[in-house]
């Protein structure tokens, strides 16, 4: 003999849709963090609050290319305006703007550009930067909404 299945209570419905909401709420946060990692990426070529002057190398692509003091330098910007442009995605993905998805599509991929660039030293980022691109892909509808909920392209 089978069982009918009930259907949701209220309660478990309205749980739900506030799991829903704070979704993007938490991944916006998230974004704001994973951008402020990036002060790393600007303040050790400078020699600045960095905890161990061992982490500075002018070395790119793996170790590959030395493009010496000056270039480090001037690529260090990019970190400091990755940390910027975070701190921008996160804001829209927490306020909902329509241009959320996409403004955080392209500064993950910049972030993940900056970050192969730099590897051996950025390879947590480039990997937070790889499951960032994939939840967006396969979840973005969950993680970016406008406040009435209707999802962005």
């Amino acid at each position: 003999m089978t069982m009918p299945i009930p259907a949701p209570a209220a309660e478990d419905r309205d749980a739900g849709v506030a799991l829903a909401g704070l979704l993007p709420r938490v991944f916006a946060v998230f974004l704001v963090l994973h951008g402020l990692a990036h002060v790393y990426g600007f303040t050790t070529p400078w020699g600045i609050a960095s905890p161990r002057r061992a982490d500075y190398s002018t070395l790119i692509l793996n170790g590959s290319i030395d493009i010496g003091d000056a270039a480090i330098k001037a690529m260090s910007f990019l970190w400091l305006g990755a940390v910027f442009a975070f701190a921008l995605a996160g804001l829209m993905v927490w306020r909902g703007h329509p241009w959320a998805r996409r403004t955080t599509v392209a500064v993950v991929l910049g972030s993940l550009v900056i970050c192969a660039i730099r590897v051996p030293g950025s390879v947590i980022g480039l990997a937070i930067d790889v499951v960032l691109l994939a939840l967006l892909a396969v979840a973005s509808d969950r993680l970016i909404v406008t406040p009435a909920g209707r999802a962005h392209v």
